[in-house]
């Protein structure tokens, strides 16, 4: 596994491994603390926040848990040890597009097909009983648009591409290379699946040099939903 001790003052037992089930409670804590006053998922999806606070962390599990028994998305965590104890310190979900993405998903009668729509069902009955507080409903689906609106953007010679769907560092270890190495993961699988294959991320525009450094230099689109960008 991977160790970053590029900065003199980062952890030098950060590894990087893939989530497991039992970790996405913690994955949703780490995305908890980092996008709490993001300017999308903080401010404009969840005004109410500061009043609900925990209706934020639950609308990211929700997610989670729905996106892990999805077989294109791969869920990846970076970890660091505290008092002999394993912490999660930053989670990325990165999604495979294309063919590559059909070719991951399970046979259509493997049981385990069920468990996502089900767990949307569970979820969609439990929020009639316990809404999202936090939410503003106007822009509850703003980034399930956003990315319907980016679908054009894959296709052509990007349509095989490893998409960088969410990726969220603890504010404790921000800076500290924890972010770098979940992006270079979806990078370097790209690569390693041949020169057809790119990967990509939806963000802002204050997050641009941030993924540049990653490798995710090109500029597909730019619009009210943010940049588009590309690894060629």
């Amino acid at each position: 596994m991977p160790s970053d001790t590029a900065h003199p003052g980062n952890p030098r037992n950060l590894q990087l491994r893939t989530a497991q089930l039992s970790d996405l409670p913690a994955m949703a804590r780490v995305w908890h603390a980092a996008f709490f006053d993001d300017e999308i998922i903080g401010k404009l999806m969840h005004p109410h926040r500061k009043e609900h606070p925990e209706d934020v962390y639950w609308f990211l599990l929700r997610g989670l848990r729905e996106r892990f028994w999805d077989w294109r998305h791969q869920f990846v965590v970076v970890t660091v040890e505290e008092d002999g104890k394993e912490r999660v310190a930053g989670a990325a979900d990165w999604r495979r597009l294309g063919e590559g993405g059909q070719r991951r998903n399970l046979a259509r009668v493997d049981p385990r097909n069920l468990i996502s729509p089900a767990l949307s069902v569970y979820h969609s009955l439990s929020l009639r009983l316990f809404p999202n507080r936090a939410a503003d409903p106007k822009n509850a689906e703003w980034l399930d648009d956003a990315v319907s609106n980016s679908e054009k953007y894959w296709t052509g010679d990007r349509a095989e591409c490893w998409d960088l769907h969410v990726c969220g560092v603890h504010p404790d270890f921000q800076g500290k290379g924890v972010g770098k190495l979940l992006v270079q993961w979806g990078v370097k699988q790209a690569e390693s699946e041949g020169e057809n294959v790119v990967a990509s991320v939806l963000c802002g525009e204050k997050n641009r040099g941030f993924y540049g450094k990653g490798g995710l230099t090109v500029e597909a689109s730019k619009s009210e939903h943010g940049l588009a960008l590309f690894t060629r």
